[in-house]
């Protein structure tokens, strides 16, 4: 009888605690996102290529302040200019070899108000810590691999 308190009193506080529910797995990765992030690697792979080269030197010294609100800066330190513009971390859970998989994805978009065009990366989401992320952008040319370092 014992036991089966036991175990009916587990089943209760196991049904009772708070599920990881996808909302706060992203809003646990808007909060790791939200600061400034200077470029520290870039890569690209053309379409068709064997291998990628080192655009570094493209985005050198380049940073991008994400804020609470989802308002974003691209500070293009190549030009000296700031582009403003917004983000959003979607999550998209799908499966992988019959396992249940979840993926983040980064959305920005910035502006450039002297060519009145927008500009931006949908990006998988790699890896995010509390110093360093790591994204994967495809383009209609290819794929670009970036990391940064957080810097603030």
């Amino acid at each position: 009888m014992k036991n089966l308190f036991s175990i009916v009193m587990l089943a209760l506080v196991g049904l009772s605690t708070p599920s990881c529910s996808d909302d706060y797995r992203i809003e646990r990765r808007e909060d790791k996102l939200i600061g400034s992030w200077v470029f520290e690697k870039a890569f690209f792979k053309e379409n068709n290529e064997l291998f990628r080269d080192d655009v570094s030197r493209d985005f050198e010294g380049d940073v991008i302040d994400f804020f609470p609100n989802y308002e974003a800066v691209y500070e293009d330190r190549s030009n000296r200019q700031d582009y403003n513009g917004d983000w959003e971390i979607i999550l998209d859970r799908g499966t992988y070899d019959d396992e249940p998989d979840v993926e983040f994805y980064l959305d920005m978009r910035f502006y450039d108000v002297a060519f009145d065009e927008t500009f931006g990366y949908f990006s998988a989401v790699n890896l995010l810590t509390d110093n360093k992320l790591n994204l994967r952008a495809s383009t209609s040319a290819g794929v670009y691999t970036f990391k940064l370092r957080r810097i603030d």
